[in-house]
């Protein structure tokens, strides 16, 4: 028993010896242990062995092996130092180093200076590394370079971790980080890689070149799978690039030989948007995606030849790419570009702006499609459509109502606009952008009011189309009430529509049919075309036709207007109206005006219009206007006119007024002006031509006058040649920049010089003696008995001067007073003596320089006071009243007698025989005119009122005038009677713009003696108070009324228009229409079911008592709008002191939407008649019209005569 046990005690004795010894000998393995070396030498530094090691130092620890030249080692700790083509291998790692520290128990070791570590995936060099050996990881600092696969990532640090499942190490690089891949270069300032999961993240400024493409974000991500690059990622500011380079060409004309120049240029290509999807396949960019307010700006190249660049913008771009090339690109949301041609590009007249919700690049096919809501914008052209599409190969624009890509972006008919021009709109457009010709199908467009369709439109050039299968009109439904149809079109912009055959449609059918037909098609411009005549028959002219003519409208600088009229009793008028205008630079008109007429001596019964070669009298004239317009303040003016006869608009004026014109005035006026110094110079010359002068001699004449005394003159031409006139405009004698100005500071002078040389042509009377005791009268003639014509030339220099000011006196009133001077330089004068035959003064020339000055005084005070009355009613919170008083007085001396103590010899005195004494203007009859005599002192007074309501709707306030009250009167301290003058009162008021009162009044001060019929200088009183009595009164008012639909709301309705109104005539024709100022318009207010409007007028003159006169006119107007398109309307005019209808008129009007039909009936007086119309409104058809005329309305219009 004993010996069992001792011998199971042996047993777990060798048992426990067996298990130390093999961990004591795995303990031995597992610690670094010097295997060899040349020398050992031990020494004991601070208490602690320290083996010096030299020669082939080697190393052990487990499976790694380290040498080294030499070693400090402390065996104890297993730290030492190794130093000298260190190198450690464990398997397949591998270490490189001029020096090595080694923790042997921490398994630390840091490697310095040409550091490299390695293994069969991986490839690191640094200038410091620590390293854990057991985990094969370490952190690498200073130029580290880490290579595995196919990447290289440099950076100032580099911390990694192998990871022998995944087959390589994952690393963090930070600072100045590079990674490079197959030709892709990544740059940061953080790069972090996963490999276990295949991810890189940039970060700090991170930016990747791929085929000289930059990619650049807020942080970069990048995912791999096998090592090959699958996508990238932006989270933010995503930002790509793209160099672009090539050439600019451009051509230049030097001494006649065109030379080439070449420039090359390089470019950026740019992307941005908020985040960034990059897609690779086989580690080539396969696609990339922008989204958030993404742009792309990208240069085109045509042969290496720079063309333009274009910039696109949406919410996300797409571009996909193949073999590394841009293959297509897809803007979408909001997508938007700009194409800019370069400046070099004959081609091309400007950029061009184009939107649509999506935009679509192919760069393989070479077109670019716009997808929904459509528009391009190039220089003054607008194109839009549902879908646009532009292949670039063939240079072919379409443009369609819908994306041939998805129906889902709606429906929009092409429509194509000319700034200026109306749309041209059509089912689909196709333009070729090389050749500029294209075809509209289906295409309608407007010009004025006129709208034109045609199945088929193409184009020659910009300024020609043709239409095929046309048609026009002016209305505007889409099934046309009325149309011209016609088989071809040819449209000339800002010119005219030629069509032909052309035939008129009514409801569809066919009326009447031209072989070719002109319309207008310059969209608001002045376009030419014939001028309609009026026609009918007259007692006194027979059968006319009255302004057939033609208006030319040559360029938009001038225009021609030629008119002509056949009376058949009377003769032909033939006119040409002709006006030149360039903006800034001159303008004028010529016309010219011939009248071919039968002879006075042909009865009424002999004429006949065939006959009138024969039997005619020919007259002209010819007249001229120019204004132009010079540089640096200069213009000239000249008006000139010439007639073929004296007796021409006297013979051939219809008019009363032009019969009346017997003067001929031609002037012409050069002007210069000087702005800064207020200075003007003009130059006149000017010509006065008396059209009746030889007549009024003519002893056989009807307009013979026959003198009466001696001397008598009568004028055939009056000229002026020149007259040179100075002005200085009124500014301030003593100026000033200061803020506050002394009162000499508001004194204000002006000055003023003319000089006229005048030159006139006359016939003279002269006395001859009929019988011994008899005198008579005749005008002079010449030795043949003829008329004498006289030449008389005299000149006059007038210079005029001022002073005035305008200041406060006592804060609240204005003083204005103002001094005038005159001065006169002649060349003659006159003196007076007494014929002792008859006792008339003698008038006798006095040749010689002689002056006169002549000046008077005035001033003028005001001042304005306010008042306020609170009265509060509705709206109305308070009523101001503003008082505006006036004194004004005014004082001229006597220039007959002493001034200033001082007789300026202006008057001659001559006493006649019976003591009177006479006082002879030494200056009349010159050019400086009569001389003022009679001293004048006169006061005038006036009174304004004013009352205005203060208003307050809400937070608005306004002020609205309710009534104003003027008085005025005067006073002439100098007048021998009657010094004071009438008093003058007026009140005025606009009650809600609806009621107008207008009331004055005129009292005298002075009372009237009925028995003696007149007026005596006396006041008349009433109780001892002066109490003017009432010489003159008028009182006037108008008033409307009107009622709108039940169904009527504000702002459905337009203003009806009714184009057919009559225009007014001289002669009368229409004369009811004189009425519509008083509510009678052809303006329909919307809304209006009827409306009434009067005006009264009551005029009351009472000047003479014994025979006062009183006037009562009312004119009303009343119309019914029984429907939308209904209208009758009521004019009338009542004298209602007689109790008298003066006229009256009825109208009804017809609104047949692009027609209009109209009646007039004037039942009675002078202008009676009917006048039934039927017109298209439209004014470029506005001859399209039946008339039927009866009465007054059939009268040929004298005023176009």
């Amino acid at each position: 028993m004993q010996l069992l046990i001792i011998r199971n005690y042996q047993i777990q004795r060798w048992t426990v010896l067996l298990v130390l010894s093999s961990v004591l000998l795995f303990a031995q393995n597992e610690r670094l242990r010097l295997k060899k070396a040349d020398v050992l030498e031990s020494r004991t530094i601070d208490g602690k062995a320290i083996q010096y090691l030299k020669g082939n130092v080697v190393f052990q620890k487990g499976e790694m092996t380290m040498n080294c030249n030499w070693a400090r080692f402390n065996q104890k700790t297993e730290q030492g130092f190794l130093f000298g083509n260190v190198s450690m291998v464990k398997n397949e790692q591998n270490l490189t180093c001029d020096s090595l520290f080694v923790d042997s128990p921490k398994n630390i070791m840091i490697a310095y200076s040409n550091t490299h570590v390695w293994d069969t995936t991986y490839s690191l060099v640094t200038d410091t590394l620590f390293y854990f050996s057991e985990l094969d990881s370490g952190s690498a600092n200073g130029n580290a370079t880490l290579v595995q696969d196919k990447q290289t990532i440099t950076g100032d640090r580099i911390e990694y971790v192998e990871l022998p499942e995944s087959n390589g190490v994952s690393y963090a690089a930070r600072g100045n980080v590079s990674i490079t891949e197959e030709g892709r270069i990544a740059t940061c300032g953080e790069a972090i890689y996963d490999r276990e999961n295949g991810k890189t993240v940039l970060k700090i400024k991170p930016e990747i070149i791929d085929n000289n493409q930059t990619i650049a974000g807020s942080e970069i991500y990048l995912s791999y799978d096998d090592d090959v690059l699958k996508n990238v990622f932006i989270p933010s500011d995503a930002h790509v690039t793209h160099p672009a380079k090539g050439v600019r060409e451009w051509i230049e004309v030097i001494d006649g030989d065109s030379v080439t120049f070449i420039d090359s240029l390089t470019f950026s290509d740019d992307m941005t948007g908020s985040t960034l999807r990059g897609f690779f396949v086989d580690g080539q960019l396969d696609s990339m995606r922008l989204e958030g307010m993404a742009t792309t700006l990208y240069h085109i190249f045509e042969d290496s030849v720079y063309q333009g660049n274009n910039q696109a913008s949406g919410d996300t771009i797409n571009m996909m790419f193949r073999d590394n090339e841009l293959k297509r690109i897809f803007v979408s949301g909001g997508s938007e570009g700009l194409y800019t041609p370069d400046s070099t590009n004959q081609d091309m007249d400007g950029p061009i702006k184009y939107k649509s919700e999506d935009i679509e690049y192919d760069m393989t096919n070479e077109y670019t499609d716009l997808h929904g809501e459509a528009s391009i914008d190039y220089t003054n052209v607008n194109l839009t459509a549902g879908f646009i599409n532009v292949a670039w190969k063939n240079n072919l624009l379409r443009a369609l109502p819908q994306s041939e890509r998805d129906s889902l972006y709606g429906h929009l008919l092409p429509t194509m606009v000319e700034e200026g021009d109306e749309p041209m709109v059509g089912d689909t457009m196709i333009y070729n952008l090389e050749t500029r010709n294209g075809k509209v199908i289906k295409g309608k467009t407007q010009a004025d009011d006129g709208f034109y369709v045609g199945q088929e439109i193409r184009n020659q050039d910009m300024g020609i189309f043709y239409a095929e299968n046309a048609t026009y009109t002016t209305c505007d439904l889409d099934h046309p009430h009325f149309h011209f149809e016609m088989n071809r079109m040819k449209m000339i912009n800002e010119d005219k529509v030629l069509a032909r055959p052309i035939i008129l449609y009514i409801a569809d059918i066919p009326v009447f049919g031209l072989p070719f037909g002109v319309f207008p098609h310059q969209k608001g411009n002045r376009h030419s075309g014939w001028i309609m005549p009026s026609y009918g028959t007259d007692a006194r002219w027979g059968g006319y036709i009255n302004g057939l003519g033609y208006y030319w409208a040559a360029s938009e600088y001038f225009d021609s207007k030629f008119t002509m009229s056949i009376y058949d009793r009377d003769g032909i008028t033939l006119r040409s109206q002709n006006n030149y205008n360039k903006r800034y630079s001159y303008s004028g008109t010529l016309d010219l005006e011939s009248k071919q007429r039968f002879s006075g001596s042909i009865s009424d019964a002999d004429r006949d219009i065939y006959k009138l070669g024969a039997n005619r009298q020919s007259d002209y004239v010819v007249r001229w206007s120019h204004r132009q317009q010079l540089r640096k303040n200069q213009s000239a003016a000249v008006n000139a006119s010439y007639y073929s006869s004296g007796d021409y608009n006297r013979r051939t004026g219809i008019a009363q007024q032009k019969r009346l014109n017997q003067q001929a005035v031609s002037n012409a006026t050069y002007s210069k002006r000087w702005p800064k110094s207020r200075n003007s110079l003009s130059l006149n010359l000017s010509s006065r031509r008396d059209l009746m002068a030889e007549k009024k001699i003519d002893e056989n004449s009807v307009f013979y006058s026959n003198p009466n005394r001696s001397g008598q003159q009568i004028n055939i031409t009056n000229n002026t040649l020149p007259q040179l006139a100075f002005s200085h405009s009124q500014r301030s004698l003593f100026s000033t920049k200061a803020t506050k100005k002394k009162w000499y500071n508001n004194i204000n002078y002006h000055y003023s010089s003319r000089f006229t040389n005048n030159q006139k042509n006359y016939y003279e009377s002269e006395s001859y003696a009929l019988t011994d005791s008899t005198t008579g009268y005749r005008w002079i003639t010449n030795e043949n008995d003829d008329p004498l014509q006289q030449t008389f030339s005299d000149y006059i220099v007038s210079h005029t001067s001022g002073l005035n000011m305008s200041s406060k006196i006592f804060k609240y009133f204005n003083v204005s007073p103002n001094i005038s001077l005159r001065s006169d330089w002649v060349n003659r004068t006159f003196s007076g003596s007494i014929d002792t035959t008859s006792g008339q003064i003698n008038k006798n020339e006095v040749k010689g320089f002689n002056t006169r000055t002549t000046g008077s005084f005035n001033i003028n005070m005001n001042t304005q006071v306010y008042g306020l009355f609170p009265v509060k009613l509705g709206k109305m919170e308070a009523i101001r009243h503003v008082i505006s008083p006036s004194i004004g007085y005014s004082y001229r001396p006597d220039f007959s007698k002493e001034v200033f103590g001082r007789n300026p010899g202006y008057y001659q005195t001559i006493q006649q025989d019976n003591g009177e004494v006479v006082y002879f203007d030494r200056f009349s009859g010159t050019l400086a005119g009569g001389t003022p005599r009679g001293e004048s002192q006169s006061m005038n007074i006036s009174m304004n009122n004013v009352f205005q309501a203060k208003i307050v709707d809400g937070d608005k306030e306004k002020k609205q005038d309710l009534f104003s009250w003027r008085m005025s009167t005067g006073r002439n301290f100098v007048a021998d009677d009657f010094q004071w003058n009438n008093i003058n009162s007026s009140i005025r008021a606009n009650m809600n713009r609806k009621l107008n009162l207008d009331f004055s009044m005129t009292h005298d001060w002075y009372d009237f003696d009925e028995q003696k019929n007149m007026r005596i200088n006396k006041f008349k009183t009433s109780g001892g108070m002066p109490t003017p009595r009432l010489i003159n009164a008028r009182f006037s008012t108008g008033f409307r009324f009107a009622g709108k639909r039940l169904s009527y709301e504000s702002g459905s309705d337009d203003v009806i228009e009714d184009t057919t109104g009559t225009e007014q005539r001289v002669d009368g024709a229409n004369l009811a229409g004189i009425f519509t100022d008083v509510g009678g318009s052809n303006k329909t207010p919307p809304g209006d079911l009827w409306s009434t409007s009067a005006s009264f007028s009551f005029s009351y003159n009472n000047a003479n008592p014994n025979n006062p006169q009183k006037t009562f006119w009312m004119s009303s107007n009343s119309t019914i709008q029984f429907t939308e398109a209904w209208r009758i309307q009521y004019n009338a005019r009542f004298d209602l002191i007689n109790q008298s209808l003066v006229s009256h008129t009825f109208s009804v009007y017809r609104d047949l939407h692009c027609w209009e039909l109209s009646l007039n009936w004037t039942p009675n007086g002078y202008a009676s008649g009917l006048y039934l119309k039927l017109n298209v409104k439209s004014p470029n058809l506005r001859d399209l019209k039946i008339e039927q005329r009866g009465g007054a309305f059939s009268r040929p219009s004298l005023f176009d005569r």
